[in-house]
């Protein structure tokens, strides 16, 4: 490797791009966690959600690998002063940036298709709940989200009478009641003991819980976003350095 014939500035700026670009390299590893847990949320829940709201999980975590390999570049480019190097890095980061700013727009997009889209295909969802008990995914995921989220039916625990299901126990899913204990929920219907079951519906837990992984991804490409534009920025300071110095010599 070459020895450093920069200025004072221009190698604080070099060091810098090196420094960045492995916090870039950290971002890109954080991001993918961020994507992993957006990920698994939505398909924790793939009953409530369309497969398009899989999509920016999967795309975050595609972007956070994409990354993690551009940091490469530049941290190579700013080690060894190479121009070609950091030429690449500033175009891959820029290319990056705008997938970014997309993705962000995407996921701001589909906010508000969030609402309408949970509240038909949970209720939707309820009219096949018991059908198999022992291996029913409906089944297993309304258990599931009721118990998390201390709940019962999509608005309250009353929406269980309308299902094939609640008519034939005259009651709501033992995974509603407080004390759970086999056949706890039967005949719940037309009224039911105060404190036996949980009466609000599932709806606002689960929208709050989607809504705060989405928070968390565009959270994340922001802060991201910014810290790349600092990075380009310097790196183009620093090709503008090399070259002054090779003009020089």
């Amino acid at each position: 490797m070459a020895n450093s014939n920069l200025g004072c500035g221009p190698l604080t700026v070099k060091y810098l791009v090196f420094i960045s670009n492995f916090v870039f390299f950290l971002s890109g590893l954080v991001l993918i966690a961020v994507g992993g847990v957006a990920q698994g949320f939505f398909r924790s829940y793939l009953q409530f959600f369309s497969d398009k709201y899989e999509t920016p999980a999967i795309g975050i975590i595609i972007l956070g690998s994409i990354i993690v390999f551009i940091s490469f570049f530049g941290c190579c480019g700013a080690k060894r002063e190479n121009v070609f190097m950091l030429r690449i890095f500033s175009f891959l980061m820029i290319v990056i940036l705008l997938l970014e700013f997309a993705a962000a727009i995407t996921v701001a997009v589909m906010k508000p298709q969030l609402k309408k889209l949970i509240e038909h295909n949970m209720n939707e969802s309820m009219t096949n709940y018991g059908q198999q008990p022992n291996d029913n995914l409906v089944t297993k995921t309304w258990d599931d989200m009721q118990k998390r989220y201390k709940c019962c039916g999509t608005y309250n625990y009353t929406d269980w009478e309308a299902t094939e299901y609640g008519q034939s126990v005259s009651g709501v899913p033992d995974s509603c009641c407080i004390n759970y204990s086999p056949g706890c929920g039967n005949n719940t219907f037309p009224t039911h003991t105060p404190l036996k079951i949980y009466e609000t519906g599932c709806y606002e837990g689960l929208s709050d819980a989607a809504r705060s992984n989405l928070a968390y991804i565009i959270g994340g490409i922001i802060i991201l976003a910014i810290l790349q534009i600092l990075g380009v920025w310097m790196s183009c300071c620093l090709i503008k350095a090399v070259k002054e110095r090779y003009e020089i010599l």
